[in-house]
C-alpha cells in the first residue's frame, strides 16, 4: 500500500533531512522487492549450519538482531541501493528464522498438537500481514512510510526479549548434544508440570538408537547425490510442498495486490485497497480453521483441498478480469483463493520437514525446502510484472496450471504424516540403513540374521 509513497513521492514532502521518496519504476520496484527473497534463499542455506552450531532458540534470537539492523537501514535509506540492502538483510533473517521456527515448533510439540501449533506459525504470519496492511493504509506518506520499518525493528526487539525470558531450547536437540539435564528441565517446562518421565525416556531411547546406528549427519551434497534415496525423495517432497507456499500466486495476491486490483477496477484505488484488506482478514480467519482441523483432516487432505481451491480461485480471477462489470466475481475469486491457500499451502509447508526426514538429515532437508520457498518467492515477484504486462486478463491462467499440477503431485506422491512421532522417522531411516548394510554381501549367515533381528526390532 505505501508503494506509491515510497517510489513516486505521492505522499508529499515533509522537508525532512531524508529524501521524501526513493524514485523507482514498476520494474525497478520489483527488483527492490526481490532483494528480500534473495536474502531469504541465502538465509535458508545459512540456517543449515546455524541450526546445528547455535541450536534452534539461539538461531532465532540471532535473526532478531538481523531484523533490527535491516529494518533500520531501510528506514533511514537515502537511495535505492541502501533501501535494497536493508531489505536483503531482513530477507536473510527471515530465511534463517522461517527454517528454524518451523523445526522448533515441531520439536517442542506433542504428536497430537504439532499440526495445530505448526498452523499457529502461519496464523501469526498472516496476522502480521494484516497488521502491516492496516499500518500501510494510514502511513502512506512522507515521512511516516519510514516508520513502518521502525515498527518492524521494535517488534523484532520485543521478540528477542520474549525468546530470552520465556523459551527453552528443544529437548530433542539437547539430547542429541548429550545435554540430558537441560533437556529434562526444558521438557518439564514445556509440559507445564505434567509427568514427562515416559516422554523423556522415549527421547533418550531414540537418541541411543542414533548413537548405536552411528548414522552420520547428512549434508546437502549427500541428499543431492542420492546417498540415501529414501531421504532424497522425501526431501524432494519437502521442496515441492515448500515451493507451493509461493508458487501458486500468493505473491500477486499480496505484494502486488493493490496495483493489480486497481487495474481490474479501472483505477478505483479505494476498492482495490478494501479488497486487499479483506484478503488479509480472510487469510487470518482461514488459518484458524486450519488450526482446528489440521490434525483431524490430515496434512495430505488439506494440501489437496487447498490446491484445488486455489485452482478454482485463479479460474474465477481470469473470468472476472475479462468482465470487470462483474466486480463480485473478482471479490469471490480473491476470497476463495486466499481462504483455500490458508488451509493448506500457507500452513503445511512450515512443519512438514521434521515429519518426513530423520534428525540427522533434518537441517539439510529443511534448508533445501526453505530455499525452494524463497526461490519461488523471488521468481514470482520478479516475473509477475512481465506476466501481467504480456498476458493481461489471462495472467492468472499460469497459476491455474501451476496449482493443478501441484494437486496431482500431492495426490500421488505426498505421504500422510498426521499423528506420526518425529522419532518414527528416525527409526524408519535407521531400518533402511540396516537393510542396505545387510544386503551388501556379508559372508556370515549369523551376521545376516542378527541384522534382520535388529531391523525387526527397530521397525517395531
Amino acid at each position: 500500500m505505501p508503494q506509491s509513497a515510497i517510489s513516486k513521492c505521492t505522499g508529499g514532502d515533509s522537508h525532512s533531512s531524508l529524501p521524501a521518496c526513493l524514485p523507482m519504476t514498476e520494474f525497478s520496484w520489483g527488483y527492490t522487492i526481490a532483494a528480500y527473497p534473495i536474502g531469504g534463499v541465502v538465509g535458508s542455506f545459512v540456517s543449515m549450519y546455524s541450526n546445528v552450531w547455535l541450536g534452534r532458540r539461539h538461531n532465532i534470537m540471532l535473526t532478531c538482531v538481523l531484523f533490527i539492523i535491516g529494518n533500520v537501514i531501510s528506514a533511514v535509506s537515502i537511495n535505492v541501493p541502501m533501501y535494497s540492502i536493508g531489505r536483503a538483510i531482513v530477507g536473510i533473517a527471515a530465511g534463517m528464522c522461517g527454517s528454524s521456527v518451523s523445526i522448533y515448533v515441531s520439536e517442542i510439540s506433542t504428536n497430537k498438537a504439532r499440526g495445530a501449533l505448526g498452523s499457529l506459525f502461519e496464523l501469526f504470519l498472516n496476522a502480521g500481514v494484516l497488521f502491516t496492511q492496516v499500518c500501510g493504509l494510514y502511513m502512506s506518506f512522507d515521512p511516516m512510510w519510514r516508520f513502518l520499518w521502525g515498527i518492524s525493528a521494535i517488534l523484532a526487539a520485543l521478540q528477542m526479549a520474549a525468546l530470552f525470558l520465556f523459551t527453552v531450547e528443544c529437548p530433542r536437540r539437547l539430547c542429541a548434544n548429550k545435554d540430558y539435564d537441560r533437556a529434562a528441565a526444558a521438557l518439564q517446562k514445556l509440559r507445564a508440570g505434567a509427568d514427562v518421565e515416559e516422554e523423556f525416556a522415549a527421547l533418550l531411547a531414540a537418541r541411543q538408537r542414533e548413537v548405536e546406528s552411528a548414522v552420520p549427519t547428512m549434508t546437502i551434497w549427500d541428499i543431492l547425490t542420492l546417498k540415501d534415496r529414501h531421504i532424497s525423495w522425501r526431501t524432494v517432497i519437502i521442496m515441492v510442498i515448500q515451493a507451493y507456499n509461493q508458487a501458486g500466486g500468493i505473491g500477486p495476491m499480496s505484494v502486488y495486490s493493490v496495483g493489480f486490483f486497481t487495474e481490474i477496477f479501472n483505477g478505483n484505488t479505494k476498492s482495490a485497497t478494501s479488497l486487499s484488506l479483506a484478503d488479509a482478514a480472510v487469510n487470518t480467519a482461514a488459518t484458524f480453521v486450519s488450526v482446528a482441523f489440521v490434525h483431524k483432516l490430515g496434512r495430505k487432505n488439506l494440501m489437496m483441498a487447498s490446491l484445488l481451491g486455489c485452482t478454482l480461485g485463479c479460474i474465477l480471477m481470469v473470468v472476472g478480469a475479462h468482465d470487470t462489470s462483474k466486480g463480485g466475481v473478482i471479490i469471490a475469486a480473491a476470497i476463495i483463493y486466499i481462504g483455500f491457500y490458508s488451509l493448506g499451502c500457507g500452513v503445511i509447508p512450515w512443519f512438514i520437514a521434521p515429519e518426513l526426514v530423520p534428525m540427522h538429515a533434518l537441517a539439510s532437508a529443511s534448508a533445501l525446502g526453505s530455499s525452494c520457498n524463497w526461490l519461488f518467492n523471488f521468481l514470482i515477484n520478479i516475473l509477475w510484472p512481465y506476466i501481467s504486462q504480456n498476458l493481461g486478463d489471462n495472467a492468472f491462467c499460469v497459476f491455474v496450471a501451476i496449482n493443478f499440477v501441484g494437486f496431482l503431485f500431492v495426490l500421488f506422491f505426498m505421504p500422510e504424516t498426521t499423528g506420526k512421532s518425529l522419532d518414527d522417522t528416525d527409526e524408519k531411516s535407521q531400518s533402511d540403513e540396516h537393510i542396505a548394510e545387510s544386503g551388501s554381501g556379508s559372508s556370515h549367515d549369523s551376521e545376516d540374521k542378527q541384522d534382520k533381528k535388529e531391523v525387526e526390532y527397530l521397525e517395531n
